[in-house]
């Protein structure tokens, strides 16, 4: 026993004096994959080429496994993945091997571009080592960059993030390689002279639709997601997140007309600023003054056949940050938020003016906090206003947080207030295959009283096989937090669905062509707050997925709908109040997304209240290069009642081309005949520096008779200067 404890230890010795742990690219310590940064002092170029000598001295994290489209089986190209660092930047280089070198797909060269497209190389950092916060850069040949900031184990992810890092890519004879340099003022972590951190490498081969992971997670998870079941990053030491001091000055020029309220042409100078400030290695103070959002895309145009308010996503960069610690509960839906920052800054989708702000956010310890703080100025009926957000949130039990939020909105003008609190937990067990969620809130408003609670509760169960899900949510008639967004109030929903998702190997017949089948049923029912059933549907659905990313889908719904008073559906259609009953059926085929020339197919009829319905969706896209790309989407709507027959229609024409990945030029047109109005949106980007960028902005508003044009053209430069 001696004698073979004593080999054992020889062979130990051995190879700690052959590969010491700086050299070891890859380490499993029972089944958690271990990698180690390796300190260097050389000078890196980041230019995609892998010929300092830096990146030849260590060895190379390798060992890559499927996700999709065979979960756990090795992935078909090697990739080879080796991390340096120094005291100002993480250095991570791949060498992405091809059988087919000419099979490499990239189809879009912008910032934050689209990871279903196209191959690419991804790094995630979990940087407390938490399993719940952390970034997200990824990059294809070309060097242009998608990041992104996520929390609450990946459930929250900003896709708007956009950091300060470097990264350039180079095709070679059998692939591509990519380098990255992050630097660590971009990142938050604790001031630990050994850092651990999560790590997760990812690669996609977009034609074979694969995708593979360094640490192995199962398909029911995205990459985000599944941040609980990366591997770790070890031998990072004496490196801080610095100051992370970052002042982003802005200056803008422009002219505009109103013609619409009959004013004339005005003209515009305007400049302010955003400083960027890490209080602690966990908190970062955000300021703002004179808050300018005219470079902001436009809302893509929806049409409402229903009686109750449609709900638009934030689209503005200081609002998207951090924005996952606001939200309250985890319930993805939209019926009923405590805060929705489209509030601040806006008044039926027209700009208010900010006159600043400040906002606090990160980590202390156990402990998430969000402290936010805006003042708008009047402007037109809209009086002065200031708009407050305090959030707290503790982590419990791994993966688990307790938490509570306070929101206040109040107005210069005499007992205009607003005030809704509440408390809130999510429970993550087994892995994070069960979650439950829950939430109790109050508003406070002189207009309302009584009756002013929210209750949602939430609970999901997801294996490989099967998901199921059950909500309830209770809004009380008076809960009217004016800071969020309720869709229907003094009403209870129930809502529960279970989905089948069987998967198949891509070795037998059926999965060469079909790689998932999804089959899923889905019930609601909302009640009035004396009781009454006021709506009730059941959804059933039956999907394919195959292996070149295209899906088919088909799906029957029963409905049941009562008005309780006159609802006018389109302008002189009015139904009148009673129980309606119908059902719907629809089919629909995406296209493979990846190829030169795309597009989609839905078709809808159905019973629709007292008569009929047809909705027929198209889009169609062409995509001949990397640099251009354009798609026109119509739908069409054919209401037939006995109380009169519409029809609406929706058409968008969207136009990109890339320069070169810091340089865009993209157009959005929309014609929505509900509204009656042809909505244009050309914005053209120079990113002239790392998050410093040249904006030129054109947006006009036409009635369909092409008259009474609202039009605005601005130009808008800003600088980030890094301290």
């Amino acid at each position: 026993m001696f004698e073979k404890r004593a080999g054992a230890w020889a062979i130990t010795l051995a190879l700690t004096v052959l590969f010491p742990a700086g050299a070891r690219g890859q380490q499993t310590q029972n089944n958690h994959r271990v990698t180690t940064a390796v300190y260097t002092d050389a000078k890196l170029t980041i230019d995609g080429r892998l010929d300092e000598p830096a990146w030849h001295s260590e060895a190379a994290v390798s060992d890559f496994t499927q996700k999709q489209p065979d979960e756990g089986k090795p992935f078909t190209e090697l990739t080879e993945v080796r991390i340096l660092y120094n005291k100002q930047f993480l250095y991570v280089s791949a060498y992405c091997h091809d059988r087919v070198p000419n099979g490499l797909i990239v189809n879009d060269i912008r910032r934050d571009f689209d990871i279903l497209q196209q191959d690419y190389f991804a790094v995630i950092l979990d940087t407390f080592n938490d399993d719940r916060n952390g970034y997200y850069f990824a990059s294809t040949v070309e060097g242009n960059q998608r990041d992104i900031q996520f929390s609450d184990v990946g459930r929250n992810q900003n896709v708007n993030w956009d950091g300060v890092w470097y990264s350039q890519g180079r095709r070679v004879e059998d692939g591509y390689t990519i380098e990255m340099a992050i630097p660590f003022n971009t990142l938050r972590f604790n001031k630990s002279k050994d850092q651990v951190w999560g790590l997760q490498l990812v690669r996609r081969i977009r034609r074979h639709d694969e995708i593979g992971f360094w640490a192995p997670i199962a398909r029911i998870y995205t990459g985000i997601s599944g941040v609980a079941f990366a591997g770790e990053l070890r031998g990072i030491e004496g490196v801080e997140p610095g100051r992370n001091l970052q002042v982003k000055p802005y200056a803008l020029a422009g002219v505009k007309q109103l013609a619409s309220a009959g004013e004339g042409i005005k003209r515009e100078l305007d400049a302010g600023f955003d400083v960027k400030y890490g209080l602690t290695s966990g908190l970062t103070l955000d300021l703002t003054a004179n808050t300018d959002f005219s470079q902001v895309e436009a809302d893509a145009q929806q049409v409402n056949l229903t009686r109750f308010p449609l709900f638009f996503a934030e689209k503005r960069e200081f609002f998207l940050e951090n924005s996952g610690i606001f939200q309250f509960g985890s319930l993805q839906n939209d019926e009923a938020l405590l805060f929705h920052s489209r509030t601040v800054g806006l008044a039926d989708g027209q700009e208010i003016p900010i006159l600043g702000g400040a906002r606090i956010t990160g980590r202390a310890g156990p402990y998430y906090l969000g402290l936010l703080n805006m003042q708008t100025r009047s402007e037109n009926a809209e009086p002065a206003t200031n708009f407050t957000v305090a959030r707290m949130r503790r982590n419990i039990l791994g993966a688990s947080d307790l938490g509570a939020m306070f929101v206040n909105r109040r107005s210069a003008l005499a007992d205009d207030h607003n005030r809704a609190y509440g408390a809130d937990g999510n429970f993550l067990l087994f892995r994070n295959k069960f979650r439950f969620s829950g939430g109790l809130a109050r508003t406070d408003s002189p207009t309302r009283h009584g009756d002013d609670r929210l209750g949602k509760f939430q609970t999901e169960l997801q294996t490989r096989l099967v998901r199921l899900e059950s909500s309830y949510v209770d809004i009380g008639k008076n809960f009217d937090p004016q800071m969020g967004f309720v869709r229907r109030r003094g009403r209870r929903l129930i809502r529960n669905e279970f989905e089948l998702r069987p998967r198949l190997s891509s070795s037998n017949r059926v999965g060469r062509f079909v790689r998932d089948i999804f089959m899923s049923t889905n019930s609601q029912h909302i009640l009035l707050s004396m009781g009454k059933t006021e709506t009730k549907y059941l959804l059933n659905q039956f999907r394919l997925d195959f292996q070149n990313a295209s899906t088919l889908g088909a799906h029957y719904e029963t409905n049941f709908e009562r008005l309780t008073s006159p609802f006018e559906i389109s302008e002189g259609v009015i139904l009148p109040p009673g129980d309606y009953a119908f059902n719907e059926s629809k089919v629909w085929y995406y296209s493979d997304q990846s190829k030169s020339l795309s597009g989609n197919i839905e078709w809808l009829w159905s019973d629709f209240y007292s008569g009929k319905r047809t909705e027929l969706s198209l889009t169609f896209r062409v995509r001949p290069n990397y640099r251009f790309s354009s798609s026109v989407s119509y739908d069409r709507n054919d209401i037939d009642l006995p109380e009169g027959a519409f029809n609406t229609n929706l058409v968008s024409l969207q136009t990109d081309y890339s320069f070169n990945p810091k340089m865009f030029l993209n157009s959005l047109i929309q014609y929505n005949s509900e509204s009656g109005q042809i909505v244009s949106n050309i914005r053209y980007r120079l990113i002239h520096r790392p998050l410093s960028d040249i904006y030129i902005v054109y947006n006009d508003v036409h009635d369909r008779m092409l008259q009474k044009t609202d039009w605005s053209l601005t130009f808008k430069y800003t600088h980030l200067l890094n301290f």
